[in-house]
């Protein structure tokens, strides 16, 4: 107790400094008065111990602007990394997240140049309603996941940061940026850390360092106060929030309705408990019935810009530091180029076509690889748009290649990319006994990943064999729509049904807090995910072409006539599966083997891996009797 008095004492202290205690002395500004030689000063709208924010008119565009002075004290160290920090936020363009123009360094003086928006503070509005707040959440998430795509922390995300415009969009504001000038500096036992008291996450006040997780915990704080009118300590002195921070001692809330749950886990006192922005911008989205864009929409115009360079210079590399990994950054409707650089303006559906009738392996060519050894197509494991190439190599060596077309609104990994024709091929890093290509199609939303890796011991050229199935799935897909197959599926085949059909509402009910009108799919329907809004379960149900089962793979029930396998854990620690078989029948491969199509249940969540088998079998009956007549 007697250090948190004392660190309560200090926090007062210094949240009543003097903007001369920390920058120097404040040099008067007026109206009219032109800063950089650009930006002509109109308004002051507002200032604070950091600095002060205008509007001001930007001369040379001709459009208004908002300019935050941040009183450097003529630090050039300081000023230089601001300009350094405001040149990686000017690269991210998102709409749920204010864009930052330009830096200016003057008379000591660091001047932000950011998009001036029409609207009020979240902190200036009155409380909202849940699915008001669950709008404005998706936004914010949307926009978090943007940022951190960049690499970049907010680490003071509260309602006076986060600004509504006056057609109800809400954007992130003073971010980045605001880590080491404008917010607020609380201290604590360990030393000073940035945030504000009453929205900054626990672990940071205990003297832990800033993370995504904290910024997730900052933004349901917000959320908090958006239903509320209050932090999730009250709105007291920043003694008593930060006394109350380190306790974990929260207030409840009374009318947050629908959305106290998630608000529960965005507060976990547990960073690893609280769900990624990316998560909560589809949970939240799904709310409200609006489900904003996320990171893969932030880069539109960057990314626009450099596939035209790409169509001219050939070969771009790309190279942007993300949360510690490289990522693929761009935006789910970009252009991969110019239409005119494949001499076709075919769209992205006239490549892929009906998903049911599409022939992956007609992306593939066993002569092709002629030239370093035999091939096979093995047509049936897997999904329904996957193909594989067996390749034995003249020195013995077995190298398996696999195909699989994709639809998702994640993006691949950064690796050097080149434009060939209507295709973008991303070359990434190899691997010790495995080489990737990610084929990019023109809508940025659809993809077709090629992966050769090892499967029998020797030493192969991966690389060499995955460029040789690019090149024939890349020229296949410049001259036209991948081609259909050649017979018409089976009438009882999994590949005619809808997972996110197999279960009724009455079913999905059996799945706690489902969200049963937004589920998650994939490209032909054949993978669908259901989230749960009052929990961190997952309900997830798939088709696959496997080898028929056996006693080893688990445990074998029958359930509404079908053969059932409860398999555990068998997919992931977190998780259940049970694998309901839907027919068996002679593959028509090379190797002469059995194929099995088969429905895949799983139910993935903290609880104990019983308790989510027990969930499991209890959906896999109504699954089971759902499924088409064999």
């Amino acid at each position: 107790m007697r250090q948190l008095r004392t660190v309560a004492l200090k926090l007062v202290s210094i949240t009543r400094g003097t903007v001369q205690g920390f920058y120097g002395a404040e040099t008067a500004l007026r109206a009219g008065q032109i800063v950089g030689g650009r930006y002509r000063l109109e308004e002051r709208l507002g200032s604070g111990a950091h600095g002060e924010v205008w509007r001001a008119g930007d001369l040379e565009l001709d459009r208004p602007v908002a300019m935050k002075r941040a009183l450097l004290g003529g630090d050039p160290a300081a000023a230089a990394k601001l300009g350094r920090e405001a040149r990686i936020l000017a690269n991210i363009n998102h709409p749920n997240v204010v864009t930052v123009h330009d830096s200016v360094a003057e008379d000591g003086d660091a001047w932000i140049v950011m998009e001036y928006v029409r609207g009020a503070s979240l902190a200036d509005r009155p409380p909202a309603s849940v699915a008001e707040a669950a709008r404005y959440g998706a936004q914010l998430a949307a926009g978090l996941e943007a940022v951190h795509a960049k690499g970049v922390l907010h680490r003071d995300i509260k309602p006076a940061n986060v600004m509504v415009t006056d057609h109800g969009l809400a954007k992130l504001a003073d971010f980045g940026i605001s880590r080491n000038v404008h917010a607020d500096a609380t201290l604590t036992g360990t030393g000073m850390v940035t945030g504000t008291p009453g929205y900054v996450a626990p672990e940071v006040v205990h003297g832990g360092p800033s993370t995504a997780e904290s910024d997730v915990f900052s933004l349901g704080a917000t959320l908090f106060h958006a239903v509320e009118g209050t932090s999730p300590f009250g709105n007291d002195n920043p003694h008593a929030l930060i006394l109350r921070t380190s306790r974990h001692e929260r207030i409840a809330p009374r009318n947050a309705g629908a959305l106290a749950p998630v608000l529960e886990r965005m507060l976990d006192n547990d960073p690893r408990r609280r769900p990624r922005p990316e998560r909560l911008r589809l949970e939240l989205g799904a709310m409200s019935g609006e489900t904003p864009v996320g990171a893969a929409a932030e880069t539109n115009r960057l990314r626009t810009a450099a596939w035209v360079v790409s169509a001219v210079a050939a070969v771009l590399v790309l190279a942007v530091a993300a949360l510690g990994a490289w990522r693929y950054l761009g935006p789910a409707d970009a252009t991969f180029g110019s239409p005119g650089a494949s001499g076709s303006d075919t769209a992205e559906g006239d490549i892929l076509g009906d998903p049911a009738t599409l022939d992956p392996c007609a992306l593939l060519d066993a002569e092709a690889f002629d030239e370093v050894g035999e091939a096979w197509l093995a047509a049936d494991r897997g999904s329904f748009v996957r193909c594989g190439a067996i390749v034995t190599v003249h020195s013995g060596s077995e190298v398996e290649i696999e195909l699989l077309v994709y639809r998702t609104g994640d993006e691949p990994e950064l690796g050097e990319i080149e434009q060939e024709g209507r295709i973008a091929v991303i070359r990434h890093e190899p691997q010790p006994e495995e080489c990737e290509r990610t084929l990019a199609l023109p809508d940025g939303e659809h993809y077709i990943s090629v992966d050769a890796e090892q499967s029998r011991d020797g030493e192969a050229d991966l690389c060499g064999i995955a460029e040789i199935a690019v090149g024939t799935a890349v020229s296949v897909m410049n001259e036209g729509q991948i081609p259909r197959l050649a017979s018409e599926p089976d009438a009882n085949s999994l590949i005619h049904a809808d997972a996110c059909a197999l279960l009724d509402n009455e079913a999905l009910e059996l799945f706690p807090g489902v969200d049963a009108t937004h589920p998650v799919t994939t490209f032909g329907g054949w993978d669908c995910t259901w989230h749960s809004t009052t929990s961190d379960q997952d309900l997830r149900v798939l088709f696959e072409r496997i080898r028929p089962l056996t006693a080893d793979d688990g445990e074998e029930l029958t359930i509404a006539g079908r053969q059932v396998f409860l398999q555990h854990d068998r997919w992931s620690d977190d998780s259940c599966l049970v694998s309901i078989v839907h027919l068996e029948r002679p593959s028509p491969d090379p190797d002469r083997t059995t194929t099995a199509e088969v429905v895949r249940l799983q139910v993935q969540g903290d609880d104990p891996v019983d308790a989510l088998c027990d969930q499991a079998m209890l959906l896999a009956e109504p699954l089971a009797a759902a499924l088409p007549p064999v």
